[in-house]
């Protein structure tokens, strides 16, 4: 294992890590109530942005799991880890930035998140998790290994196009919830 490959999933852990603050500042500078409430019906509140990104962490788990499994089997990685094209496009179309909205599947929409300390404490939990994976996935060839969208299972991208786009989901989803947030 290269320093290059350390620093690029050193990189990724830090991406979720900013993340994870960020959620936490939101939630301190919130009560419950504020916390829970909509800005809109048709707007999640930031614990549902939270508990939203709990779930789909939750469904990417066993299928990155599996890629570091398939991983182990294939030679070690040489070179700089790169994402592929499709998780190129998919990280670019998630950011915060990006223009338009992707539509939920309904299996990952938040139902009755709950209290902030339970929400904050369920999604911190599943950043840890996550993190986890990425260091276990160290040092496999993260190009090769490929993985289907939870979101949709037609879509495959490689194991290091799925962290990114994690990550990419992630501050979507933060910066909605800070959006949602009273002022």
């Amino acid at each position: 294992m290269t320093d290059a490959l350390n620093r690029q999933l050193a990189e990724v852990i830090r991406e979720y890590e900013r993340v994870t603050a960020g959620a936490r500042r939101l939630a301190d500078r919130l009560d419950d109530s504020a916390f829970a409430r909509r800005p809109a019906p048709e707007r999640w509140s930031p614990a549902e942005c939270f508990a939203h990104l709990t779930i789909t962490t939750g469904a990417y788990r066993s299928l990155i799991r599996g890629g570091i499994v398939a991983g182990r089997k294939l030679p070690a990685a040489r070179g700089r880890y790169r994402r592929d094209l499709k998780g190129w496009l998919l990280t670019r179309s998630l950011e915060p930035s990006a223009r338009f909205k992707i539509m939920t599947p309904p299996r990952f929409e938040p139902v009755n998140a709950g209290g902030k300390v339970l929400v904050l404490a369920e999604f911190v939990q599943s950043q840890d998790a996550l993190a986890s994976l990425v260091r276990e996935s160290s040092g496999l060839d993260l190009r090769r290994v490929m993985i289907a969208s939870p979101f949709n299972p037609k879509l495959e991208y490689n194991l290091f196009s799925c962290y990114k786009i994690l990550a990419a989901h992630e501050r979507r989803h933060l910066a909605q919830a800070e959006a949602a947030a009273p002022a």
